[in-house]
């Protein structure tokens, strides 16, 4: 039993990391989706990556960000960590001006970003504890996301639309999943079995492409966020709520990298978790579409490499001499 209760965690929080506020407003489905045949290039992209990556943590000991740089490309480890980091930071920014977009369509916009202020701090006090605490809270924001889509599904029943979106750009939000979520993947791929790893990894992708699916039939793609607009009475409270916790566990999992490379330099990490969150505070001012549109490419590029160097790395004898 404790090994079931300890896997369903590790499941939750892999995959809580890609359900935050881009994932339940719908906005990540009309521009990285569109469609079924996309989520299924999703789950596979986000399965194999994933799985591969935990393999190779699990094999050579990376318990972090830092230790798996090492591990891939040791004369550049610096730079990757760098840049891991710098992709890590990128999606804490995304995510808190998604937070304030999505929030200020549900009530009334306010003058100072008060919905990202309150995430950031949030995500500040999690980032200070530990992965069992993480796990928990990514347990309760599953259950929270699959309450409303229920209700959702009640309420409004099915808009059965469908937007034309590239094949590539699902497996890019894969890859972005995967360069995005290091801080947790790693440290759970390094304590789990290579049995545990391919089984977290496939459940993992299949409830992210589930909830995809049932999230796209409730979308309405004329709308800037196709899930949420239009939002009122309980339900609007009720989302707030699921919304608002659903960014705070994708903002502690990705703040994890920054506050660690910054604690490099500056062994208090209070004090990184501080800088980290306030500067990417004052620059999701900038908006969200404009770091879903341009951030997301880049991030997915440097995912892809990761795999693929982790994937040569574990696999490239093997091929080699022809025993694969």
């Amino acid at each position: 039993m404790k090994k079931i209760i300890r896997i369903s965690g590790d499941i939750a929080a892999t995959a809580g990391c890609c359900i935050g506020i881009g994932f339940l407003s719908g906005k990540e489905a009309q521009i990285f989706f569109g469609n079924t045949i996309n989520v299924i290039i999703f789950a596979l992209t986000y399965g194999l990556s994933a799985c591969a990556i935990r393999e190779f943590c699990r094999r050579k000991h990376c318990d972090g960000v830092a230790a798996l740089s090492e591990k891939l490309l040791p004369k550049r480890a610096n730079i990757i960590n760098a840049a891991l980091a710098l992709c890590s930071f990128v999606c804490v920014t995304t995510t808190l001006a998604g937070v304030e977009e999505c929030l200020s369509t549900l009530f009334s916009p306010a003058k100072l970003p008060v919905f990202a202020f309150t995430a950031a701090v949030c995500a500040a006090i999690i980032c200070r504890t530990n992965i069992k605490i993480f796990k928990a809270t990514n347990v309760i924001s599953i259950s929270l996301a699959i309450a409303l889509l229920c209700a959702l599904t009640v309420k409004s029943g099915s808009v059965g639309q469908s937007v034309n979106v590239p094949p590539y750009r699902p497996a890019a939000y894969a890859l972005f999943g995967i360069a995005t979520s290091l801080g947790v993947t790693a440290k759970l791929g390094e304590q789990s079995s290579a049995k545990e790893n391919i089984v977290c990894s496939v459940l993992s992708a299949l409830l992210l492409a589930a909830l995809i699916i049932w999230t796209l039939p409730l979308c309405d793609f004329s709308k800037a966020l196709p899930v949420v607009s239009g939002m009122s009475g309980p339900l609007k409270i009720f989302a707030a709520i699921t919304l608002l916790l659903a960014s705070v566990t994708g903002l502690a999992a990705n703040a994890l990298p920054v506050t660690e490379y910054l604690s490099s330099v500056l062994p208090d990490t209070t004090v990184c978790t501080i800088m980290t969150f306030g500067t990417s505070l004052a620059l999701s001012m900038f908006g969200f579409d404009f770091a879903v549109k341009y951030g997301y490419a880049v991030i997915a590029a440097v995912g892809a490499a990761l795999v693929a160097v982790a994937t040569k790395k574990l696999y490239g004898k093997c091929w080699g001499q022809g025993k694969l």
